[in-house]
């Protein structure tokens, strides 16, 4: 993409301006007065969104990723679609869909009472494409302003349902992984990926201290992750959406995997709000589904 070309189109002067970052790709840099973030048009994905006068990064992001084509940026918030974690049909598909592998295009952008609005789309050409063979058109609305606000829409634009999954997998940045609590799941139940899916209770404000990943279903709470080492709190609010993942890899898988440090599993845990595993939905023709999010930070 030519950046000349979308800044002319797009930027807003001492708002919004399109940047060549990492591995030459295109870049959107926000600075309003509210706060700052982080675009990459490759996967559609946020890479950054720290408020004005907040010392630390909502997000965290690898220092080992890698920003090549046909591969996903290791953090921030790749898009997860159309499907959440392995091929379901076993074609050896990438995990987590292909959205987040490729780039996607910018709709529009706009700015109002101290936010900043990107309108980012992807198109899927069906007829060529093994990976997917169901038109749609596939939007992604990013609101940065006091807080973070996320949509993600998908169009049937074909004339047969189909089905997905989808989430936002949010890495969130924390000061020591150890003395983060997680509330608002208390009481509900969870299958335990690294326990053969076993169905679990939550008992309790979760607390991380080993390899962690579970699916928790029909959340109807916002949840909370209080990280006492940064002073802060993230607040998560997804509206109509009632399945989250939590994930931290801890020590031994992180040591397998290329874009991430061995110990870089203290800096981060993910909680994923979205449709997924069973949580299938339904797309009929011409019809559109929404997947939204909210993240404020408080201070302690």
């Amino acid at each position: 993409m030519d950046i000349q070309q979308l800044n002319t189109e797009y930027g807003i002067a001492d708002q919004l301006e399109f940047i060549k970052g990492k591995g030459g790709m295109p870049f959107i840099v926000i600075r309003n007065q509210s706060a700052t973030a982080l675009i990459s048009l490759h996967g559609g994905q946020i890479l950054s969104f720290k408020p004005l006068n907040e010392e630390n990064d909502l997000l965290f992001l690898s220092s080992q990723s890698d920003y090549i084509d046909g591969k996903a940026i290791r953090g921030g918030m790749p898009v997860c679609w159309p499907w959440f974690g392995p091929d379901p049909k076993g074609l050896q598909r990438p995990n987590h869909g292909f959205v987040r592998n490729h780039c996607w295009s910018v709709a529009r952008t706009a700015a109002a009472d101290n936010e900043t609005k990107v309108f980012l789309q992807f198109f899927e050409d069906y007829k060529k494409e093994k990976t997917w063979r169901q038109p749609f058109a596939l939007t992604l609305e990013v609101t940065v302003g006091k807080s973070l606000r996320l949509k993600l829409i998908t169009r049937n634009t074909g004339d047969k349902a189909f089905s997905i999954t989808q989430a936002f997998h949010s890495y969130f940045l924390v000061g020591d992984i150890n003395q983060v609590q997680v509330s608002g799941l208390e009481g509900y139940d969870y299958y335990d990926k690294l326990d053969q899916g076993t169905q679990k209770t939550q008992t309790g404000i979760l607390t991380i201290a080993e390899e962690i990943d579970r699916i928790y279903t029909e959340v109807k709470n916002e949840l909370i992750v209080n990280d006492p080492s940064l002073q802060r709190r993230i607040q998560i609010a997804s509206p109509g959406n009632e399945t989250v993942v939590v994930w931290n890899p801890w020590q031994k898988a992180s040591e397998k995997m290329a874009d991430l440090k061995n110990d870089s599993y203290q800096q981060f845990i993910c909680v994923e709000t979205g449709n997924i595993a069973f949580d299938l939905v339904q797309v009929l023709p011409d019809e559109e589904v929404c997947l939204e999010t909210h993240f404020n930070i408080v201070r302690d």
